[in-house]
């Protein structure tokens, strides 16, 4: 076998060595990958379930506001509740888009001093639309001067959401006029389904709701 220099190599040793060399470094380049992809996958995990923490957290405070209209009167106080009620979605789990739940804030109506507290009615909505959970909260009739609800529209509660789980149970069954607890499970799952096809996160939370509660949506 012809050899390359004086003390080099032949030809199969130096295709031999390039072989070996090849797979080591495509060894290592596999490495690479699995370590960075896994270092991705745990970034974005981390990230997305504080975000979602952060959004189930604000859904919580929004869907316990909930409230039946209040007119205080100098003769007493009128509460209406026909047409009041916390609307919720009637499956157990949504996956594709839909109107999540529906509820109105209501601030008292008050007879004779109407500069602190002169009434107002707002409708809040939640949507699932193409991933993104949607809130919207509008001011119906009446005012705001304190500025104490913000309104929003389609303000993106978190995205990329693959299934919502709700559930509903009576807060003490002894005592239906003390209102419902209502669950809300979310997974969220990553956006690149080709390399993280199984990567997501789950978190849920329980709003109190002192209302009653139809499964109508």
């Amino acid at each position: 076998m012809k050899r390359f220099g004086k003390n080099g190599f032949t030809l199969v040793e130096m295709l031999i060595a390039s072989a070996v060399l090849t797979i080591f470094l495509v060894a290592g380049y596999k490495v690479f990958v699995a370590i960075s992809r896994s270092f991705q996958k745990g970034s974005w995990s981390l990230a997305t379930q504080n975000k979602l923490r952060n959004g189930l957290t604000f859904i919580r405070e929004e869907m316990q506001k909930a409230t039946y209209k209040t007119d205080v009167k100098l003769d007493g106080t009128v509460i209406t509740k026909d047409g009041y009620k916390f609307h919720l979605n009637s499956n157990d789990e949504i996956t594709n888009n839909a109107e999540i739940a529906a509820w109105k804030i209501c601030m008292p109506f008050v007879d004779g001093d109407t500069s602190v507290s002169p009434g107002a009615i707002f409708e809040c909505s939640l949507e699932l639309k193409d991933g993104k959970l949607l809130y919207t909260k509008t001011l119906k009739t009446g005012s705001d001067p304190q500025n104490k609800e913000r309104l929003l529209n389609n303000y993106m509660v978190v995205e990329d959401v693959a299934k919502i789980t709700l559930g509903t149970t009576l807060f003490d069954p002894d005592d239906p006029e003390k209102g419902s607890l209502i669950s809300v499970e979310i997974e969220i799952r990553h956006p690149d389904t080709n390399n993280f096809a199984n990567t997501h996160v789950i978190d849920r939370t329980g709003a109190k709701v002192e209302l009653e509660v139809k499964a109508d949506l």
